[in-house]
């Protein structure tokens, strides 16, 4: 079942993972230097939404592990361009966010389970709750990577919590959204198989991928 969920939704998941790779490109999440006050928090409320979106779709944990392992490839493509060490703290901490997030996330939709798609209120109460769960892990990236987390200014607090609450409005809107992105897309996508599949409906997810790739590459070596 979980394979067929991947094969039958592979483009979306490969086009889903190229884009919120080059999001957190294009924000610079820690690269070289601590992320300014609200990127990170900004950056894991929109993280949810990819999550949500492809959890909705596929109903699988696999595929958004897939999106999670893409965002963390295209980080360490990222640190090829620069150059940069793969095993700096500023490509190992934003790939440990990332599997914060996915924890998160994994750990709610375990608990809501069928929950999640009957009422709002609870797709808003999973978006907070796995925030609070990946911004309550982040601290402990040190022992995960070695490098220390960045702190807010002149004191103790890690900056994942100062901005905490931030991360978690943010997801408390971005889930209900993945969710329903993923009603319109599955509709589009039937009524699209009703159809004879064209040559476009093949190749527009490699075509992303390539594109993100591309952007990258681009603006690297320019």
């Amino acid at each position: 079942m979980t394979t067929s969920a991947i094969k039958s939704n592979l483009g979306i998941i490969v086009a889903v993972g190229s884009v919120w790779g080059l999001t957190e490109f294009a924000a610079g999440m820690g690269l070289q230097k601590c992320a300014a006050l609200f990127t990170g928090a900004i950056l894991t409320g929109v993280a949810f939404f990819w999550v949500s979106f492809i959890w909705s779709i596929t109903r699988k944990l696999l595929p958004v592990l897939i999106i999670v392992g893409m965002a963390i490839l295209f980080k360490l493509f990222d640190a090829l361009l620069l150059p940069v060490a793969w095993d700096h703290g500023s490509i190992l901490n934003p790939a440990y966010a990332f599997v914060t997030i996915l924890v998160g996330f994994s750990v709610l939709i375990l608990i809501f389970k069928n929950q999640f798609s009957k009422r709002l209120h609870n797709r808003i109460l999973l978006g907070a709750g796995a925030a609070i769960i990946a911004t309550a892990m982040f601290p402990l990236v040190r022992f995960a990577t070695g490098s220390a987390a960045c702190f807010y200014a002149s004191t103790n607090i890690p900056l994942a919590i100062y901005t905490a609450p931030v991360a978690i409005a943010i997801s408390m809107l971005t889930v209900p959204l993945g969710y329903l992105a993923a009603l319109w897309y599955t509709g589009k996508s039937r009524e699209e198989n009703r159809l004879q599949p064209s040559l476009s409906s093949r190749l527009w997810s490699p075509a992303v991928l390539v594109s993100c790739i591309l952007i990258i590459t681009l603006i690297r070596i320019i």
